[in-house]
């Protein structure tokens, strides 16, 4: 019996696996499953990278948390995503953010969610921005999370 076809590679795994006993050991079976293994990891990732990007905590607590996150300008315009996640949001579950960068409220993009009411399940806010500004340019994007019968999960910011 031949093995099977993965990514274009003839895999032969009674031969070279060791299941028939002539060539093969279970160390040959353990490589060849932590092959296969990194391949379907490989196919599953992102179709488009995504760079995460740090956020320090300034303050937390049950119904407000704030961050504070670093950016820096690469020169031509990024676009960049701060996501909140959430848990347990139900009929009365308010949250908003409010995100400033350099000070100055930061213009969301269509498609972001800054705000929701009532939605019942695991929920989130998010806010795509374009960032610019010359290559190496310091900037500070601040959020404000407000949280009203949920439960915060955490906060990621990242850039395509």
């Amino acid at each position: 019996m031949h093995g099977a076809t993965l990514l274009g590679l003839r895999l032969e795994f009674n031969r070279y696996a060791g299941m028939t006993g002539a060539k093969g050991s279970s160390m040959n079976k353990r490589a060849w499953v932590n092959c296969i293994f990194l391949a379907i990891v490989a196919m599953a990732g992102p179709a488009c990278a995504e760079d995460v990007l740090a956020c320090e905590t300034q303050s937390t607590n049950f119904k407000r948390r704030e961050y504070r996150c670093p950016l820096t300008s690469s020169g031509r315009e990024q676009q960049i995503r701060f996501k909140a996640d959430f848990s347990g949001s139900h009929d009365d579950t308010q949250l908003s953010m409010n995100l400033t960068l350099d000070g100055l409220p930061v213009s969301c993009l269509k498609g972001s969610k800054t705000w929701l009411n009532g939605e019942d399940g695991d929920v989130s806010l998010d806010c795509y921005f374009v960032l610019d500004g010359p290559a190496g340019t310091k900037r500070m994007l601040f959020a404000m999370i407000n949280i009203y019968h949920a439960e915060f999960i955490g906060v990621k910011l990242s850039t395509r």
